[in-house]
C-alpha cells in the first residue's frame, strides 16, 4: 500500500517462498541421495560442515531427519524478525496518532515534513 506496509507484507512472503523452496530441495536431496557431495543443496552442505566441526558424522538419514527442525527454526527466525518489524510500525503508528489527538493532524504532519527534510529523506 502507499503506507509500505504492501512492500514489507511481499518481501515477508519472499522470505517464506525462498525458506521453503530451500527446506523442500533439502528434503528431496536427503530423500534420495546416500552421500553427502557436492550437488547437494547448501542446506544440507552446512548441516553436514556444522556437524563435521563437531566431530559428528552425518548419516543421510539424520540429514534428512534434520530438514524439518532446521525448517521450523528458520521458520521462527523470520517471524521473529517480521514481528519485530510490524511492532515497531504499530507502536510507531499509534505515537502518531496519540501526538495528532494532542496537537491536531495539521500540525503533526508539519512537524514531520520538517525532520525530513532535515534528514534528507524523499
Amino acid at each position: 500500500g502507499a503506507d509500505g506496509t504492501g512492500l514489507a507484507e511481499s518481501g515477508y512472503f519472499a522470505v517464506r517462498a525462498a525458506l521453503a523452496k530451500t527446506m523442500a530441495e533439502a528434503a528431496r536431496y536427503a530423500g534420495s541421495k546416500t552421500l553427502l557431495d557436492q550437488s547437494a543443496p547448501a542446506l544440507i552442505r552446512f548441516t553436514a560442515q556444522i556437524a563435521a566441526r563437531f566431530g559428528i558424522v552425518v548419516s543421510q538419514k539424520v540429514a534428512a531427519q534434520a530438514v524439518p527442525v532446521l525448517g521450523a527454526f528458520g521458520g521462527a527466525a523470520v517471524n521473529t524478525a517480521f514481528m519485530g518489524h510490524f511492532q515497531s510500525m504499530a507502536r510507531a503508528h499509534f505515537t502518531v496518532r496519540r501526538l495528532e489527538r494532542t496537537y491536531g493532524p495539521a500540525t503533526v504532519r508539519a512537524a514531520y515534513e520538517v525532520e525530513k527534510a532535515t534528514l534528507g529523506v524523499a
